[in-house]
């Protein structure tokens, strides 16, 4: 028999976190977040984001034992924006077994029923910066620091309860080239003239979080305000992203575009992939972590590409070409061998275009599912 709780105490907070590390225990592809930022994501008053989100996490139990786990959200403000009664389903994980999956979703659908929602959707967050999409290809590579791992049951579960598809992503792996062609610095230099923009490079974490968080990521809000599902961040939720992101950044990895008047309009985020070093703490920081994790960190191969943010009205002037230079450049130096995208939305041209002109494959891709519930499952 399976009972589904919902999560009410630290304890199951910790049950909820941890499941997942264990489901996987031995599967080389899978990496570890960081417990200590799940904790942040999860508890509405660490968590801006919870404004603007109702949100419960419940646990699947078979004698006792967990053999599952479900968050459910109802954003209210993409619900306002795109005109829909939505509840979204996220870190869902669980044993293969296909009642245990319809027994969490369904626990999801009632709470969002009880709530005036007419869908489930998902996996999706409390917003574009939480992990979203669930693989559907791609289930011999791991996954990213931003994204999540799941078996190839989970996608025929969706499949099987009535989901279909309502978007889908690509994640592409790009090789770094040995040497760069010539070309790449002929059409930046004309570029940086054309458009009087230059490079902008910091040299300390700390005016990163005084002085661009705010601008990198309002203009990340007018950049992917059209995009599938978007929720524009928050001032204080940018300030609660760069609490989890800036100890990973490599400022080499950060690459800043401003025109004449020092305005920023486009920039790049990447970071030595955390992925090896997530694997050697088990996801967890303290209390012997951080030490580990900083060094594995710094003998990292692999990059993982964040963001990429350019000004809407700037956009196919080629002025990305001046991040991805300097971004190539600085792995060239490094001796990084490839580089991993996070997801981008097929149907986003734009995004996926960006690579055409470096060897790259597209080797993984995940979706988000969508289904009625007005008649329940």
């Amino acid at each position: 028999m399976i009972t589904i709780k919902e999560v009410t105490t630290k304890r199951q907070l910790k049950r909820f976190i941890n499941y997942p590390v264990r489901l996987y225990k031995g599967v080389k592809e899978f990496t570890p977040y960081l417990y200590e930022d799940e904790i942040s994501n999860l508890t509405p008053e660490k968590n801006p984001a919870f404004e603007y989100c109702d949100f419960k996490l419940f646990l699947a139990y078979r004698d006792r034992k967990v053999v599952g786990r479900i968050c459910g959200i109802i954003s209210h403000y993409a619900n306002k924006k795109y005109k829909r009664k939505r509840v979204r389903f996220n870190r869902i994980d669980m044993i293969d077994d296909i009642e245990v999956t319809k027994a969490l979703l369904n626990a999801v659908a009632k709470w969002g029923k009880e709530k005036g929602m007419t869908e489930i959707v998902g996996p999706l967050g409390y917003s574009d910066q939480d992990k979203e999409g669930l693989l559907i290809e791609g289930f011999e590579y791991h996954n990213m620091f931003v994204t999540f791992y799941h078996f190839p049951y989970y996608h025929e579960h969706l499949v099987k309860l009535g989901f279909v598809e309502d978007a889908v992503w690509n994640e592409h792996r790009i090789t770094i080239p040995k040497e760069i062609d010539p070309r790449w610095h002929r059409v930046s230099e004309f570029v940086k003239e054309k458009y009087n923009v230059r490079m902008l490079r910091l040299k300390n974490k700390g005016k990163v979080l005084q002085n661009r968080v705010v601008d990198v990521l309002s203009l990340v809000n007018r950049a992917y305000k059209d995009l599938y599902g978007y929720v524009p961040i928050k001032e204080e939720q940018m300030h609660h992203l760069a609490k989890q992101y800036v100890p990973l950044i490599n400022l080499r990895y950060l690459h800043l575009v401003v025109d004449k008047d020092d305005k920023l309009v486009a920039f790049g985020l990447s970071i030595p992939s955390p992925v090896f070093a997530l694997k050697r703490i088990k996801g967890k920081l303290y209390p012997f972590g951080f030490v580990r994790f900083l060094w594995a960190l710094r003998k990292s191969k692999h990059l993982d590409l964040l963001l990429i943010a350019i000004e809407p009205e700037l956009q196919n002037t080629g002025i990305i070409n001046l991040v991805l230079l300097e971004a190539l450049e600085h792995a060239v130096e490094d001796g990084i061998e490839y580089a991993e995208t996070g997801p981008q939305l097929t149907t986003n041209k734009e995004a996926n275009d960006l690579w055409k002109h470096l060897e790259y494959v597209t080797h993984k891709k995940r979706a988000c599912f969508v289904r009625n519930i007005k008649n329940g499952f």
